[in-house]
């Protein structure tokens, strides 16, 4: 009896490791039917060269894996942890989705496709400044592609090879050394360096520096911990590649745009004021042309630029002669400790010329430069709407405070960003560049819009801005 109960349990034991076995064989013969299919064209360490409007460029080393007709792609992981600390980084990974694994670039949901010798690649980008649609091409091993959003077009370009350098690419902690060592002897004021946010900002990134690994860290190192200090316009950049003559002209195209709303409503749509004063007053004649009861004028995602152009606009619309307001420089700030009264405006010299070499060397010069707007012989009388939102900064915004304080026109959408300051351009070691604010700035009744803004007649979000400047009209 026994025997014939051990016999069965034998061949139960059999059956079972034979199925065991079976099941093995055939998991390992599903695996190798269908395995992993790398490209490698596309897959491995590209060197790359990010470029983008608001911070310059930056080179950095992305990893690629791929499967059939898909990828994936990062930056070098947990480099958030060498920026940030710890704990913020995992704070930064766990409520936002742009840090995962503490990649400063990723690239996810990536599909590509072969024509011939070209892999033709789109995917999302996904960065700490927000994500982006990105399209781009694989040819003869160099990678190019172009990234953008819905909201303000083109944003950048990334271009690589497969020459991946030695890391680190620079030596960081000399390069904050010299950052310091500018922002100490060109900034407008020197007191601002006593506080205690400059003091946290130099601390951080003199810790962080000898663990970056490339430039692209370096960069988002400073921005990241310059975000507190109490000014504006202050950033570690490499400048972008210079555009061909061409491709420059055509740019400058996009910055102003005017459209027909209606037969009483124009609508122009200014994206900066990098352009010429001379474009500004073209499209004032065009205005005049159409004989527009209602100016509505856009603002949003308008960054600054040229004094020139921003003084271009200003005349077109203001009605009489005022103060556009005055930068004081360091040579004022080391005699004063305070910004000077409205009564002494007078005192300083004027300009009144939309020239923007004339104004830096007038800043450059002089403890102070006020800036006089004329009203040219011919200018838009009608009724004018300004749409701003967070993003409307710089030279934008002492025209919205200007045309609000006199009455001429009406706000609507968001308080503005709150930098408005005179910054210049440092070189610095390893071809990099300092943004420094190189003059304050008060408008004509001493009001700082630096770190303040410019609040609106109409609060709205910036993205229904537009809808309700046509909805007020229509009500008129």
């Amino acid at each position: 009896m026994l025997d014939r109960i051990t016999a069965r349990v034998k061949a139960a034991l059999h059956i079972t490791i034979y199925g065991t076995l079976c099941m093995m064989a055939l998991g390992i013969s599903s695996c190798s039917a269908a395995p992993v299919i790398k490209n490698e064209k596309v897959e491995g360490k590209w060197f790359v060269n990010f470029v983008h409007k608001d911070i310059g460029q930056a080179h950095t080393v992305i990893t690629v894996k791929t499967d059939a007709d898909a990828f994936e792609a990062q930056s070098r992981k947990n480099a958030d942890r060498d920026i940030l600390g710890n704990w913020t980084s995992f704070l930064a990974r766990t409520f936002t989705k742009g840090m995962k694994n503490g990649s400063l670039l990723r690239i996810e949901r990536g599909v590509f496709k072969e024509k011939g010798d070209t892999v033709y690649l789109a995917g999302i980008l996904v960065t700490p400044m927000g994500q982006f649609n990105i399209e781009g091409h694989i040819s003869g091993e160099v990678l190019y592609a172009e990234f953008r959003n819905k909201s303000r077009g083109l944003l950048g370009q990334i271009t690589g090879t497969r020459d991946v350098p030695e890391m680190p690419l620079q030596d960081y902690p000399e390069l904050f050394r010299a950052v310091v060592s500018t922002a100490e002897s060109k900034i407008f004021n020197p007191r601002v360096l006593e506080s205690g946010e400059w003091e946290k900002y130099v601390k951080a990134v003199t810790k962080s520096a000898p663990k970056l690994q490339d430039d692209l860290e370096m960069v988002f190192a400073s921005f990241y911990r310059a975000r507190d200090l109490p000014f504006s316009h202050f950033a570690l950049m490499k400048m972008p590649p210079a555009e061909e003559e061409g491709a420059n002209e055509s740019s400058r195209k996009t910055y102003l745009s005017l459209e027909e709303k209606t037969e009483h409503i124009a609508y122009l749509k200014i994206s900066s004021f990098s352009g010429s004063a001379q474009e500004v007053d073209s499209i004032f004649e065009a205005i005049h042309a159409g004989g527009y009861a209602h100016l509505i004028v856009d603002l949003r995602n308008n960054a600054g630029g040229s004094v020139e152009a921003g003084m271009a606009f200003a005349k077109n619309v203001i009605l009489r002669e005022t103060y556009g307001g005055i930068f004081l420089t360091q040579k004022w700030f080391n005699k004063n400790d305070a910004p000077p009264s409205l009564e002494s405006y007078d005192a300083f010299e004027s300009f009144t010329e939309a020239n923007f070499d004339l104004i830096i060397q007038g800043i450059h010069k002089k403890e102070g430069l006020c800036l006089k707007i004329t009203p040219n012989e011919r200018v838009y009388e009608g009724n004018l709407l300004i749409l701003t939102d967070g993003n409307t900064a710089s030279t934008c915004e002492p025209i919205v405070y200007e045309l609000q304080r006199q009455g001429r026109g009406t706000a609507i959408g968001e308080t503005t960003a709150g930098a408005m300051l005179n910054g210049e351009i440092f070189e610095l070691p390893y071809g990099f560049n300092m943004f420094v604010p190189t003059a304050d700035y008060y408008t004509s009744d001493g009001y700082r819009i630096d770190q303040n803004g410019v609040v609106p007649d109409r609060e709205t979000p910036g993205e229904n801005a537009l809808d309700a400047a046509l909805k007020r009209l229509s009500k008129e």
